[in-house]
């Protein structure tokens, strides 16, 4: 973790001179920062001393040799101070471990296959690039999120780890052109409201829960065959609309598996979640395999790791 701290400090510092001297908030600068060290650009705004303090940091930063993973893991402290500065709710970023799990389920299913992969809801992009940094040939990389300053952050910290990313910002039950071998995304649990722009058939019948609409409309990006994996809330099945929801997936898609996650992974009073996983295609008298994690201990999350590459076999 020595790197890690080391790209932290040295971002922080350059990010610190820019919030001092500009009067930006924290994730603005953060942005000029990120700018800085990609581009190698400097703002004119800062005096000649900042100028050479930035300098210093830049070149120090060039020198270090640190892998993708040890960025991203710098990025994901850097942006949690962004977020607490600005008022930002945590919860925009997937935890951790959930990456984890996601990203062995990714790694076990493609070992030697280059993909293309779009997250619908896309965010700070942590989850898509933890994907990323892990597979040994590079994916094509797609986002969707409507949200400007998220757009930017996503963007800064995909190019400062080197990995290319189209995002489309847009709601994400819009529709896009491209077509993906997966769709990944952590769903929010919500009623999206009358009137939007969906080119899903289920919001046409009256469906409004986000998840059950982003699911369907997703459908339309994937490739024959391709999975989808998501993050959904433990209520995801008890919803009102799941019957809708489940007869319009059967036509055209099957549920592969559920991975309960631990309770522990959230806050108290959270109903908790899991890992869905699907496959675009249409497998009669399929049952869904179910499998549950009890903790978040490393011991129970190998052994976790170790199910999950049994069952993804199976699919």
């Amino acid at each position: 973790m020595k790197k890690v701290d080391k790209f932290y400090d040295l971002v922080d510092q350059a990010t610190m001179i820019h919030y001092r001297s500009l009067k930006t908030d924290y994730l603005d600068s953060l942005l000029l920062t990120t700018r800085g060290i990609i581009h190698e650009e400097y703002d004119e705004r800062l005096s000649d001393k900042e100028l050479k303090e930035l300098e210093k940091i830049y070149h120090e930063i060039y020198s270090t040799d640190i892998l993708n993973e040890e960025v991203r893991l710098a990025s994901q402290l850097l942006m949690v101070k962004a977020f607490k500065h600005i008022g930002f709710p945590l919860p925009l970023m997937t935890p951790d471990a959930i990456n984890y799990i996601i990203t062995n389920i990714v790694s076990h299913r493609y070992q030697k296959k280059q993909i293309s992969i779009l997250d619908t809801v896309l965010g700070t992009g942590n989850m898509l690039q933890a994907i990323s940094n892990r597979l040994p040939i590079d994916p094509d990389l797609y986002g969707v999120e409507s949200n400007w300053r998220l757009v930017q952050l996503a963007r800064s910290m995909a190019n400062l780890q080197g990995n290319a990313i189209i995002i489309y910002y847009q709601d994400a039950i819009k529709d896009i052109i491209e077509k993906v071998d997966l769709v990944i995304g952590d769903l929010d649990s919500y009623t999206v409201k009358d009137g939007l722009e969906s080119g899903s058939k289920l919001y046409e019948k009256g469906v409004r829960y986000f998840p059950f609409l982003t699911i369907d409309i997703r459908l339309k990006n994937l490739k024959d065959n391709g999975f989808f994996i998501y993050v959904v809330d433990n209520d995801f099945f008890s919803q009102p609309e799941s019957n809708l929801f489940q007869e319009e997936l059967k036509t055209k898609a099957t549920l592969m598996g559920l991975i309960v996650l631990p309770k522990t992974m959230f806050q108290v009073g959270h109903i908790g979640k899991s890992i869905l996983i699907g496959k675009k295609c249409v497998i009669k008298n399929h049952q869904m395999l179910i499998l549950s994690i009890g903790d978040t201990d490393k011991s129970s999350l190998e052994e976790a790791i170790n199910n999950i590459g049994r069952m993804v076999d199976r699919f």
